[in-house]
């Protein structure tokens, strides 16, 4: 299973009702949305909008039995109306062109924990941060690192939570990380991290501090991330 969190910035002038066309197409369509996702071997898809000093941006979690390129690919293949709706939208949108091969290297899961003790699908929570310039391979070591050892799921565990993902990108204006949190509910689970001054959670966030930019502060909740799509809720109304 490939899990991947991908960032698509939102085009300066474009408002909340240009952003949420994808999704409420998604939502008017169910069969041509699961259609198109079938093909493409996504099995769960969410995504959500934050609000940030840089602008906006929308942050989409995906779990797939393919890589995030070959899926991208499967989309810009336009094989049905919805793909076609997709890709001239999310273009017209976000200024990215899925029909294009982008230059550098392809989005990489670096960090990725699932309590393998939880069956059940919980709610989720996806927010993006640019990571301090010339820090990538500090990253993914850290990362590497960190999410493997029992005091992190003991960590994640206390908050409720059962996945977390993190996935960077280089982009023309720097290497992004987005990451994706499932949890019973994933927004207190963000303002129990914040607060915690458990061990673990204390050594994580210094590291974080070396990690990102001094203007991201990760002992505060991450600010003005709202839901807009879950294929989960959504195959439920179907």
């Amino acid at each position: 299973m490939q899990r991947t969190t991908l960032v698509f910035p939102v085009l300066a002038g474009k408002r909340e009702a240009d952003i949420m066309r994808i999704a409420d197409r998604f939502q008017a369509d169910p069969e041509g949305y699961f259609e198109s996702r079938c093909r493409a071997g996504v099995s769960l898809e969410r995504a959500y909008l934050q609000h940030t000093p840089m602008g906006d941006f929308v942050i989409a979690y995906g779990e797939s039995d393919r890589s995030a390129a070959d899926v991208v690919d499967a989309y810009a293949k336009q094989a049905t109306e919805i793909d076609r709706f997709f890709v001239s939208t999310v273009k017209e949108v976000h200024g990215v062109d899925l029909s294009e091969v982008p230059e550098g290297p392809p989005p990489q899961t670096i960090g990725e924990w699932v309590d393998i003790a939880v069956t059940e699908r919980r709610r989720g929570m996806a927010f993006c941060a640019p990571l301090a310039p010339g820090q990538e391979d500090r990253g993914r070591a850290w990362s590497k690192e960190i999410y493997g050892p029992q005091e992190m799921t003991t960590s994640r565990r206390a908050f409720g939570q059962n996945v977390e993902v993190v996935t960077l990108t280089e982009t023309p204006q720097g290497p992004v990380c987005g990451v994706y949190v499932e949890a019973t509910d994933p927004f207190e689970a963000n303002r129990t991290f914040a607060a915690s001054r458990e061990p673990f959670d204390v050594a994580f966030k210094e590291e974080l501090r070396v990690l990102f930019p001094p203007l991201i502060n990760f002992d505060q909740p991450v600010p003005g991330v709202t839901e807009i799509f879950d294929s989960h809720t959504l195959a439920h109304r179907a």
